[in-house]
């Protein structure tokens, strides 16, 4: 089933990136969120990659504040569509040393501590 979602992309310390994805009640209501904590992880200095809004069938544990660079055990590879924050995504997830980017600016190897849910 398809469900709206904010997908966030950071920079991790790192240098890994790292992916965060909170569903949203609407396109208008993810657009809200991404402004809002795009502002606030801005502010806290944090680099991101990319922000998008789109429909997607992944389903993931919820996200949770504080976890560390040993809680980001899942890998992912995601795509963004387009420049705009409402031009959606696709993130799939990939075996460890599997995802490639292969130089496109669109396409992301991301880690996440939201692995998939199992409900």
């Amino acid at each position: 089933m398809l469900k709206t979602a904010l997908l966030i992309l950071t920079l991790g310390p790192d240098g890994a990136t790292h992916m965060a994805l909170s569903e949203a009640d609407s396109l208008a209501d993810c657009v809200a969120k991404a402004e809002s904590v795009g502002a606030i992880l801005t502010g806290a200095g944090y680099d991101i990659q990319a922000m998008r809004c789109g429909q997607t069938d992944l389903a993931l544990t919820p996200y949770q504040h504080g976890r560390d660079a040993d809680d980001m055990q899942w890998r992912y590879r995601v795509v963004v569509k387009g420049a705009s924050l409402e031009d959606g995504f696709t993130a799939r997830p990939v075996a460890p040393g599997v995802c490639r980017a292969n130089g496109d600016e669109n396409v992301f190897c991301a880690v996440s501590a939201q692995g998939p849910a199992t409900d």
